[in-house]
């Protein structure tokens, strides 16, 4: 018997997660939507403890936060995410500009200025991911 593939059904090849903690739930929401408008694959969370669950269950491929997060020192997180990720690349949002955007901690891996827009947020996931895409279209799923 051979077997056929149903072309009703969508088959999605391998997209970059990324865990996206917050603690301002609406621009959790926002940054949710945004990351999966380009395609990207997002786990979001408001609760560190969950962030940790997250990354030790689905491993992502980045970890995106902000610096606002009330009482968390985003180097910490990082540094227990990438104790249960060891390949997760970390990104902090922030509104103060750290200079080329390099990190001068050793487990965050870029700072990225929350005031540029996200654009230039984008292109900063794009870049760490090796993810560039021409003209960087949604995905769009066959109805």
């Amino acid at each position: 018997m051979t077997s056929a593939i149903n072309p009703g059904v969508y088959m999605e090849p391998h997209r970059k997660a990324i865990l996206c903690l917050c603690c301002d739930s609406n621009t959790l929401q926002v940054r949710q939507m945004l990351l999966e408008h380009f395609g990207y694959l997002v786990f979001a969370t408001s609760s560190v403890e969950d962030a940790k669950n997250i990354a030790k269950d689905r491993c992502p491929d980045l970890l995106l936060m902000d610096n606002s997060h009330p009482e968390v020192d985003p180097e910490e997180v990082a540094t227990q995410v990438k104790t249960k990720c060891p390949g997760v690349i970390a990104v902090v949002l922030s509104p103060y500009y750290f200079g080329a955007g390099k990190a001068s901690r050793s487990a965050i891996d870029r700072f990225v200025t929350s005031n540029d827009g996200p654009d230039v947020l984008i292109s900063q996931i794009e870049e760490l991911l090796g993810d560039r895409r021409s003209g960087s279209q949604p995905m769009t799923r066959p109805m």
